[in-house]
């Protein structure tokens, strides 16, 4: 939630915008009608996240894979060492791919 003040700065914003540059304002408008129309809003949360992919939903190992890959990429990175660094970047575009190929569970949290 904005406070009064940042509501009141945005506002000023958006008219600068308007006044500035109507044409990037209209495109931005239609772009806005666009996205509305293929994701309506009366829509409940659970029908909006149904079709999401998550790496948790996908199991324990993806999870663990991106998990050691970011491990990989911070060390690497404190440590000034490539291999260790493209390591973890290979390692975590493994961790998401099989997560995107593995099929689908339903979480404990979810009905």
């Amino acid at each position: 939630m904005l406070s009064d003040r940042e509501r009141s700065q945005f506002a000023l914003i958006e008219q600068g915008l308007m006044s500035g540059d109507p044409l990037f304002v209209a495109r931005c408008s239609a772009l806005g009608r666009k996205v509305r129309r293929l994701r309506p809003a009366t829509a409940t949360r659970t029908a909006r996240s149904a079709g999401r992919r998550s790496v948790h939903a996908a199991g324990l190992v993806p999870t663990i894979l991106l998990g050691g890959g970011l491990l990989l990429l911070v060390l690497g990175g404190a440590a000034a060492a490539v291999p260790i660094v493209v390591a973890g970047i290979l390692m975590a575009m493994a961790a998401l791919g099989l997560a995107l190929t593995a099929p689908q569970r339903a979480r404990p949290d979810t009905p």
